[in-house]
């Protein structure tokens, strides 16, 4: 069982096949939100039942949930003298005064409540409990002390989920990690908690309070949401999904770590989706350029482009460059649907946009040879030069769109790795021109480029960027990244 309380990674989270949140101290962050104030005794208009919680409130004087929750309503001033004050009991959930007047006002939880027609107003109450809410109830004696109270009035609450807990959620179904809930309280409460922060199937729950620790090993897949369950039941949980073969992280009471974790994991998740885009993008390209020089040398359409291969250390350098500063990205956008079916859609655009550049240049230079045209492509070694030339620049366009929705970092990327191939074209020209002869390193043949075959290469990218547009509106419609 994996842990956040000790060194916790994303890398942990990113193999985790079940991720098993305690209700209590991971779902929830312990605030409590008033949802609803019925008053039971007509006697009692809303701003006088205000007025008592206030005065019970000050009395005591003290933080806690409910207290907490009620004071952002019900703050008023202290409008009684207090005679007795009983402090707020975590075991039963109440707290009181009586006051000078000799009246006792108590609040709590009904469930521990002493008061006059409990099982009249637990059934009024079933209907809230039902939904995952608590009921806690303004009991009042006019005798003084704490029992046989009347209730005069229900104040309906229901525990705070924490706020980053739904987008949490969210990212863990569509990476198809399952979720278990365990609580130690009602099961019916931890569903509808549950529910509200997103959690799929919830209402596969069981109590597991008469259950052996054999019997909730045996349910431990069958449901999502357990409860009462206590520390060696949740031991027992965890323990046999991991028998069945699950990578189980159990979120307690370290969420924080947790929180962070999940956006590092969809950060490089993210980053990565980025990566293997530009890289699926030219490996469809090189599968396309393969298919294509085969078939041109077989059938003797021209002598050698081979010596394309030259182009892939050029390409080697913006990618290996480009892959660095992706990775490093740190926002991050949720990834939709299919990775597969989508990255296909994305970068099969691309790719057919870089092809479509050398097949047409070699179609060119094809027909000049043949003595159809004449457009200055005299030998293979222009044709390689304009083919790598549009490559390079097209690769721009291409990474722009992988990189949408663009922020402020992503745009520096596009601009850094545009510099980047510009530089390298410019300073391979440089060499070429003044040694009459290809740089080493890129081996673009610059000097055997001319004023028409510039022109050319620039109508064919100018054509292409537009195609591209087009084919990424059939092919891309639907981004793969949420806005």
């Amino acid at each position: 069982m994996s842990k956040i309380n000790n060194p916790f990674t994303f890398i942990k989270l990113s193999r985790a096949t079940t991720v098993c949140f305690d209700k209590e101290n991971a779902l929830c962050d312990g605030e409590l939100i008033i949802k609803q104030l019925l008053i039971l005794d007509e006697k009692n208009n809303e701003s006088e039942i205000a007025q008592i919680i206030s005065n019970v409130l000050n009395a005591v004087n003290e933080r806690n949930p409910i207290a907490d929750a009620l004071k952002k309503q019900y703050d008023f001033e202290l409008t009684a003298d207090v005679k007795k004050v009983y402090s707020f009991d975590y075991q039963t959930r109440s707290m009181g005064a009586t006051f000078k007047s000799g009246k006792t006002y108590v609040i709590g939880l009904i469930d521990n409540m002493s008061i006059k027609n409990k099982e009249i107003i637990l059934k009024r109450c079933e209907e809230y409990i039902n939904q995952g809410q608590d009921v806690y109830v303004l009991g009042q004696n006019i005798n003084g002390g704490l029992n046989n109270l009347d209730a005069i009035a229900l104040i309906i609450t229901k525990e705070h989920i924490r706020e980053t807990m739904k987008s949490s959620i969210q990212w863990l179904n569509n990476h198809n990690v399952d979720i278990k809930v365990v609580s130690s309280g009602n099961v019916i409460k931890a569903s509808n908690i549950a529910y509200d922060a997103g959690v799929k199937n919830v209402n596969r729950q069981v109590s597991v309070e008469n259950m052996t620790i054999e019997e909730i090993k045996g349910n431990a897949d069958k449901y999502v949401v357990f409860g009462d369950a206590y520390r060696e039941d949740k031991d027992a949980i965890i323990k046999s999904l991991e028998n069945k073969g699950e990578k189980v992280i159990y979120i307690n009471e370290d969420f924080d770590n947790f929180s962070k974790s999940l956006e590092e994991s969809k950060r490089i998740n993210n980053n990565l989706h980025r990566a293997g885009l530009f890289l699926i993008t030219k490996a469809l390209l090189a599968v396309f350029l393969t298919v294509m020089l085969l078939i041109g040398y077989n059938i003797k359409a021209f002598d050698n482009p081979f010596d394309l291969y030259h182009y892939f250390v050029l390409d080697a350098l913006i990618d290996i460059v480009t892959v660095v500063l992706l990775m490093i990205d740190k926002r991050h956008n949720e990834v939709e649907g299919k990775f597969l079916f989508n990255a296909l859609k994305i970068s099969l655009p691309g790719a057919f946009m870089m092809f479509t550049a050398s097949l047409a240049v070699f179609i060119l230079y094809t027909m000049q040879r043949n003595g159809v045209v004449s457009f200055g492509i005299y030998n293979v070694d222009t044709a390689i030069a304009m083919s790598m030339i549009a490559f390079t620049v097209l690769s721009i366009p291409v990474l722009k769109k992988i990189c949408y929705p663009l922020n402020r970092y992503r745009r520096v990327l596009v601009i850094t790795i545009a510099f980047i191939a510009i530089i390298s074209l410019v300073t391979s020209a440089i060499i070429s021109y003044t040694s009459y002869k290809a740089d080493p390193l890129f081996g673009v043949p610059f000097m055997e480029m001319n004023g028409p075959t510039y022109l050319i290469t620039s109508i064919i990218i100018i054509v292409l960027i537009g195609l591209y547009s087009a084919l990424y509106q059939i092919f891309g419609k639907g981004e793969l990244y949420e806005n």
